[in-house]
């Protein structure tokens, strides 16, 4: 009995064989990969954190040297403070969030996006330009 498991178990590796050495490719399909769990508002808010604190793991573009002028101009406003809130809305490899940038009672909102890398949700290069943009007064586009 388990000569013939081995027979029938060894027939599709001999045809693959013979169709690869007769010039016939065997096609394999990709593995999927799951996308990463979608992050709560304050997940999100942590991985901005970590963003603007140096981590360019959080960064679609790797460079967090980037967001330095966002954190100085920060720092530099007195009473300024932020938050990520939702709903946090993912479409295909994209997920979007608004950040709201407050000073006194002025909220301004912003639509920020994080892209799916790897497994891993980073701040997207589009959003990094408009925060910088933000904090140096300048049209990102």
């Amino acid at each position: 009995m388990t000569t013939r498991i081995r027979r029938l178990a060894a027939a599709p590796m001999a045809a693959a064989a013979i169709f690869t050495a007769a010039g016939f490719a065997v096609a394999v399909a990709p593995t999927a990969v799951a996308a990463p769990a979608t992050p709560s508002p304050g997940e999100l808010q942590a991985k901005l954190q970590s963003a603007l604190n140096g981590d360019a793991n959080e960064l679609e573009s790797g460079d967090a040297a980037a967001l330095n002028v966002v954190r100085d101009r920060i720092s530099q406003i007195p009473g300024y403070n932020w938050s990520v809130s939702g709903p946090v809305a993912v479409d295909g490899d994209a997920l979007h969030a608004t950040l709201h940038s407050r000073l006194g009672n002025y909220d301004y909102p912003v639509n920020l996006t994080w892209v799916d890398a790897g497994g891993t949700w980073k701040l997207s290069q589009a959003s990094q330009d408009e925060l910088v943009g933000m904090a140096t007064l300048q049209n990102p586009n």
